[in-house]
């Protein structure tokens, strides 16, 4: 399997949102314009997960990418 590096700010968002049970999309922004669209490709992509209304949490897959912030291909 290949590896493949996330990029600094979808890896310090996805950072941001892994001490959380729970988020909303302003609680792990890095205040970048093109945060929505790296916030909406962690959740397309698997490392976010919508739990309720504007709620979300990191899974499995995103615990993992947070720790150096590579995920598997």
């Amino acid at each position: 399997m290949a590896q493949i590096s996330l990029g600094e700010s979808k890896w310090r968002m996805l950072r941001r949102a892994l001490h959380k049970k729970t988020f909303r999309y302003q609680d792990c922004r890095n205040m970048h314009r093109f945060d929505r669209d790296h916030f909406d490709w962690l959740v397309k992509n698997g490392f976010f997960e919508a739990v309720g209304d504007d709620l979300y949490r990191v899974t499995a897959k995103g615990e993992a990418a947070a720790e150096l912030g590579f995920y598997d291909v």
